[in-house]
């Protein structure tokens, strides 16, 4: 609508509340849903896509935070069965509109002005398939790691930029202050003599201070990974911490950041695009430690074996909605990543004796899928629940 929106109804589903409730917001010292539904509706630029709240004017923020104060904008818990679900009702003096994104992050499915519907489509449900629910996807581990040996490393070099921008948030998480400043505490423990500056310290101390800057609302720009930011930051940074404390070759460094990547990516589609387990923790993890495998020289039994160790580590971590916290899982899930690479490249590893971990790392990722699918179906309500309780508190 051309009009200046009055009033505003979002209605998300229980993975996007959950999510959004406490995150920083980009430019602002504000967090959560509200403020970012109102810089959405000042900033009116559809075009832009995921980065519609980058480089809004001071005017329009201010604007937004009139919205919030004077209460024109509701959020809602929507009945839907979708993981993607958001619902924006909004008025102005003369007319209404409503568009819903359903599925993915970026499938507008419904858009309506007054009693006019103007778009409208039914295929909603990709947000919610898993690899065992899609004929078409074939890919294993085996050619994943094959196609990132066999690469040339020309054609990775558009890696370069990816590693660059990650790794400046991970410089200015470290040199700022931002939220629980996880990364910045680890990287100068040295001085009470409890944490060494080791390697792996290293590496989790700059994906954690990445983590810190991103949730914390810094405007840097960050590329994510399987649509998220954090799990961007868990797959590359630590490739190019470790890559560069131990002086390893640009093309050994790329070729892992993309066997991280793709890694990532598999993972997640035995996961779900949303899950009740914790993306960066779990499936971006899992990803870099096949790619520092693969740097320092390791096999792909060797990178099986770190797989193994890593779902017999931290299958189990729940995803409790974007915070400053997650850079604490973003740390924890580094240094479980460090740890079975080194317990990989001296040929160890968790095995089928360990839980759901299975001998075929297929099986194990399925597994892996079927826990934060089938198994902790019940969590993700009752997590939003306990999040929902204490905002009513506060």
């Amino acid at each position: 609508m051309k009009e200046t929106v009055e009033t505003a109804t979002i209605k998300v589903s229980q993975y996007i509340l959950k999510n959004g409730m406490n995150v920083g917001i980009p430019g602002t010292e504000m967090s959560g849903l509200l403020i970012a539904s109102a810089l959405g509706i000042v900033s009116a630029q559809p075009e832009k896509e995921l980065m519609v709240l980058s480089k809004i004017s001071k005017e329009d923020k201010n604007i937004a935070y009139k919205m919030v104060e004077k209460k024109a904008i509701r959020i809602e818990l929507a009945d839907t069965n979708e993981k993607i679900y958001i619902e924006a009702r909004v008025r102005s003096k003369k007319h209404t509109a409503c568009a819903i994104i359903a599925g993915s992050h970026k499938n507008l499915c419904f858009l309506q002005r007054d009693d006019v519907v103007l778009y409208q489509k039914n295929d909603s449900d990709i947000g919610n398939k898993r690899v065992e629910d899609d004929e078409e996807y074939t890919v294993t581990m085996k050619e994943i790691f094959e196609f990132t040996q066999n690469i040339q490393s020309e054609k990775l070099y558009f890696l370069k930029e990816i590693l660059k921008i990650n790794r400046e948030i991970a410089v200015e998480g470290i040199n700022g202050e931002y939220g629980l400043k996880v990364g910045k505490s680890i990287l100068y423990g040295n001085e009470n003599r409890l944490i060494g500056l080791d390697v792996a310290n290293y590496a989790v101390a700059m994906t954690a201070a990445a983590a810190d800057a991103r949730m914390a609302g810094c405007e840097m720009p960050v590329f994510s990974a399987a649509g998220s930011g954090n799990q961007g930051l868990t797959a590359t940074v630590p490739v190019v911490a470790v890559g560069e404390k131990l002086h390893i070759a640009e093309e050994n460094i790329l070729k892992a950041t993309a066997l991280s990547i793709l890694v990532t990516i598999h993972t997640k589609h035995y996961l779900g695009r949303l899950s009740v387990l914790c993306g960066c923790s779990i499936s971006a993890a899992i990803g870099v430690v096949c790619g520092v495998v693969r740097m320092l020289g390791g096999s792909y039994e060797k990178m099986c074996k770190a797989i193994s160790t890593m779902v017999a580590d931290i299958s189990g971590v729940v995803c409790d909605g974007a915070k400053a916290g997650c850079a604490l899982k973003v740390a924890t899930a580094v240094d479980s990543a460090m740890r079975a690479t080194n317990m990989a490249m001296c040929g160890i590893g968790a095995d089928s004796k360990d839980g759901i971990v299975c001998q075929d790392v297929e099986k194990t990722l399925k597994n892996l899928g079927t826990l934060g699918d089938c198994g902790m179906r019940a969590a993700n309500p009752v997590i939003l629940e306990m999040m929902l309780q204490k905002q009513k508190e506060q």
